[in-house]
């Protein structure tokens, strides 16, 4: 769980996010003021967005029947995750929020990961159905509890 974490957190991360040239906020070349480039953040988003959801379901499936424990587990990951998330977006949201299709690269609210992570641990069986590129219905197959 900490590696899979660690994987999701190093896409939020700002390391190797500029590129060379200057630019200005969200300007012509892709790049805002920290000189991050457009094209890297929509693969970290992206990137992010594909890792997230794996971690959701397969850890929607696990079951840890103590309420506390699963409280705490659920705690510590959002403790990091949503923090994280958060200063991302607002950093550099506004590169993929004012270009084409930013809901593809910008697929949750951080109050959505919040009621996601509300899910962790539950025992709950996901199959996930791929509409089109940008819409995702998520199936309960399966629950262990009734």
């Amino acid at each position: 769980m900490e590696r899979e974490n660690s994987k999701i957190l190093q896409c939020l991360s700002i390391q190797g996010l500029a590129s060379s040239g200057g630019g200005s906020a969200a300007g012509v070349d892709g790049q805002n003021s920290s000189g991050a480039s457009r094209t890297i953040v929509k693969d970290r988003l992206k990137t992010f967005n594909i890792q997230f959801e794996e971690l959701h379901q397969r850890q929607s499936q696990w079951t840890v029947p103590d309420t506390e424990l699963r409280e705490s587990l659920r705690l510590a990951v959002a403790e990091v995750l949503l923090p994280a998330y958060r200063s991302f977006i607002k950093r550099f949201g506004p590169l993929v929020e004012n270009g084409k299709n930013p809901q593809k690269y910008i697929r949750y609210t951080p109050e959505d990961l919040d009621r996601m992570l509300g899910e962790f641990f539950e025992g709950k069986w996901f199959h996930f159905f791929k509409l089109s590129s940008s819409t995702a219905v998520v199936v309960v197959v399966h629950s262990r509890h009734c």
